[in-house]
C-alpha cells in the first residue's frame, strides 16, 4: 500500500493541481491506496461487480460501456484524467458498479477503498464540494445533450457527435478523428453501416474532411456543424 498524497505527486501536472486540491484535508489514517497502470483496452471494472473501490485516474483515458440484451455493446461516455469512479455509487449507497469501464488510452490510477472514501467525504464539505459540482455540472451536460437527441435524426446525431469530439480533442483548431468506424458506432448506438454512409454524406458536403481511415474537423467544419444543429433544434 502506499500514500495516496505521495501518489498524486505522480499525476501529470493538471492533474496533479485538481487531486492536491481535492484531497488537501483527507486524513492520513484514509490515506492508504495502490498504484494500478493499465494498457489500452483493458477492462477494470464490470457492471454488476461489489463496488468495493474508488478508481482515481490521474492519467489516460476511460470510457464506459453497456452490453445490451443482444449483446451488443453501447459506450455511452468517455472520461479524461482526472477523474473519480465508482463515487456516485459509493454517494448513492449502491454496493455493485452500475457499468463496465475500460481503458482507452494507458492509464495510471490510484485505488482507494470505499470505505476509506466515505470516511474522509463525510467530514470533508471542501472536497464533497468539489465533487458534487463536478457531478451536477456533467449531468446537466448529459441532461442537455439528451434532450438535444429528442430532436435529431441518425445523421444529425452523428453531426453533434463530431461537434463534442472535436471540443475534446481539437488542436490547433483541428480535430483528427483516427478511430475506428466500429468504434463511433459504438458510441453513437449507430450501426457502423450507417456510420459510414453518414460519415460520407458529411464529406460529399464538406463538413468533414476523410484522409485515409482519418476524418479530420476544421474549426470552419466545426463552425457549420453547429450552426446546422442549432437549425435543426430551433425549428
Amino acid at each position: 500500500m502506499e500514500d495516496l498524497i505521495a501518489a498524486i505527486d505522480m499525476a501529470p501536472k493538471p492533474q496533479k493541481a485538481y487531486l492536491k486540491q481535492l484531497f488537501k484535508h483527507i486524513p492520513i489514517a484514509s490515506r492508504s491506496c495502490r498504484i494500478v497502470e493499465l494498457k489500452a483496452n483493458t477492462k477494470f471494472v464490470s457492471a454488476n461487480e461489489p463496488c468495493n473501490a474508488i478508481w482515481v485516474l490521474i492519467e489516460g483515458r476511460v470510457r464506459a460501456t453497456e452490453e445490451q440484451i443482444s449483446g451488443d455493446v453501447y459506450v455511452f461516455t468517455e472520461f479524461q484524467a482526472p477523474e473519480l469512479f465508482g463515487e456516485m455509487e459509493g454517494f448513492a449507497g449502491i454496493s455493485y458498479y452500475r457499468v463496465t469501464l475500460v481503458t482507452v488510452t494507458d492509464c495510471k490510477f490510484i485505488v482507494m477503498p470505499m470505505n476509506s472514501f466515505l470516511n474522509w467525504i463525510r467530514n470533508d464539505s471542501e472536497a464533497l464540494f468539489l465533487r458534487v459540482r463536478s457531478l451536477m455540472s456533467r449531468t446537466l451536460e448529459e441532461t442537455k445533450n439528451n434532450h438535444t437527441y429528442l430532436f435529431l435524426d441518425g445523421f444529425d446525431r452523428l453531426m453533434l457527435y463530431m461537434t463534442q469530439y472535436y471540443r475534446k480533442h481539437a488542436k490547433n483548431k483541428t480535430c483528427t478523428m483516427q478511430i475506428k468506424r466500429q468504434q463511433i458506432a459504438e458510441e453513437t448506438g449507430f450501426s457502423t453501416k450507417t456510420v459510414n454512409r453518414s460519415i460520407r454524406k458529411l464529406s460529399d458536403n464538406g463538413l468533414v474532411t476523410i484522409d485515409g481511415r482519418k476524418i479530420i474537423i476544421s474549426e470552419r467544419q466545426y463552425d457549420q456543424l453547429l450552426e446546422l444543429i442549432d437549425k435543426k433544434i430551433s425549428h
